[in-house]
């Protein structure tokens, strides 16, 4: 495996070992649109090759696995814009949850039969490669950079390289810029020339701890990745980027100096890490500006392990059009309805009945419509169209609430009939459970 963790500092530790001599190079290979030029056959010839450890791991048989690995990577890569359907027909799709671990999967694979091609055929060695997804690093000989680029575009004709080479002994990988300084690396923070340098802004109508939090850790990243003699300039930057999102100075100057000593003192000081092994409890609660950090003082919280996961109920999709094609409401899942019978030619009914369901809603639908021509007394509702002779349209059905969790839609569908217990027809054990108290939720 050729794999990089996202952390910075694993790289440091490796290349704080490596010596570099004259006739050695520094590189980076970047795959070209990754994700969308993924050989999905390739990716399931792969997986499947590994069949002897895969089932030592689960109980489906191998044919069922590969008919599930085939709908998940072949037959599921579809989106829909302005009411049309449409499939991707190579590769795998930006943003699907799948996709890193398929590109994952097909560049470990690519880069063993490359090392393994360029030692048995060329033989060259490479002393030091990683990668992080599909951003490469080595260090390799000089005379051997061409080859080497060449033999990592055989793999495949959609999978095709570009290759960056260090210029002024200093070349950039992932966050980190790697400086040669004789026969040794040291690091250097990076960020791209596009970067905003946005964080959560001081000003912003977040929980305190969360902004000194992420100031912190800023900080404690940029000094933690860089070597002692990038620090006075890194932390004119860190001052730099506070101060444009907000931060007051006296902030930057006492979070600066208590990460400086702390790892200052690391370094002079080495202690092993104790790990607490208390179970935490934690609970996600919409903030409530200077009321939710009194909380947060109380000391019942601390005493009990329990920790408060702050959101916001003011987000980006509350402000701008949604984007996405809307699911027709038929085509819904995770709802309470509400059907209305219309009564009959000589009289008016207007009474209501309420229900949920965790299928889709259509396929509930079509059993009320079963059991009301059948005359079955299944529900509240065929019970009362067969009784008093009227009838509703479904077709009209309206959707009130949406909730994945299953006992919470429950609890919604007992409240909504309790609210509207003048006009429904649902049965009284409906609601026996849910006291009146909790209609003041919805």
């Amino acid at each position: 495996m050729f794999r990089v963790m996202v952390c910075p500092n694993i790289l440091k530790d490796k290349l704080d070992k490596v010596k570099v001599s004259e006739e050695e190079l520094l590189v980076s290979f970047d795959v070209v649109s990754l994700f969308t030029n993924i050989p999905i056959p390739l990716a399931i010839n792969i997986i499947m090759s590994k069949w002897s450890t895969i089932k030592q791991s689960t109980n489906i048989p191998k044919n069922k696995f590969l008919n599930i690995l085939n709908f998940c990577l072949k037959d599921n890569n579809y989106f829909a814009c302005n009411e049309k359907f449409y499939i991707q027909t190579f590769g795998m799709p930006m943003g699907n949850p799948l996709s890193p671990t398929i590109a994952d999967i097909i560049m470990d694979d690519l880069l063993n039969a490359t090392m393994i091609e360029l030692k048995e055929i060329y033989k060259i060695d490479i002393q030091f490669i990683v990668k992080y997804v599909d951003d490469i690093f080595a260090i390799v000989k000089r005379k051997d950079v061409d080859i080497i680029l060449k033999t990592l575009n055989k793999y495949h004709r959609k999978l095709q390289f570009t290759i960056e080479t260090e210029a002024n002994f200093r070349i950039p990988f992932l966050d980190v810029m790697i400086h040669r300084r004789n026969d040794s690396l040291i690091l250097d923070w990076y960020s791209k020339p596009t970067s905003s340098g946005r964080l959560i802004n001081y000003l912003s109508s977040q929980p305190s701890k969360y902004k000194i939090n992420t100031a912190k850790n800023l900080i404690n990243k940029i000094l933690k990745i860089s070597h002692q003699q990038f620090h006075d300039t890194n932390i004119k930057k860190i001052f730099n980027i506070l101060r444009s999102n907000n931060y007051p100075e006296h902030i930057i100057h006492s979070l600066v100096k208590q990460i400086t000593t702390q790892i200052n003192d690391k370094r002079n000081n080495p202690t092993i890490t104790t790990t607490n092994n208390e179970t935490k409890r934690y609970y996600s609660v919409t903030y409530v500006p200077r009321l939710s950090e009194k909380i947060d003082r109380k000391e019942y919280t601390n005493n009990q392990n329990t920790i408060l996961a702050y959101r916001s109920n003011h987000t980006l999709s509350s402000v701008f059009t949604k984007t996405k094609t809307p699911i027709e409401p038929h085509q819904q899942n995770n709802v309470v309805y509400e059907i209305t019978c219309e009564g009959s030619e000589n009289e008016k009914c207007n009474r209501i009945y309420i229900g949920t369901t965790k299928r889709p809603l259509a396929v509930r639908l079509s059993e009320h419509e079963a059991d009301i021509k059948k005359n079955k007394s299944n529900t509240a509702l065929s019970q009362h169209i067969s009784a008093s002779g009227h009838t509703a349209d479904l077709t009209k059905t309206k959707i009130i609430d949406k909730e994945k969790r299953e006992r919470t839609r429950f609890t919604l569908e007992s409240l909504r009939i309790l609210q509207k217990r003048d006009k429904t027809m649902n049965k009284k054990e409906d609601t026996d459970d849910i006291a009146t108290a909790y209609l003041l939720c919805l």
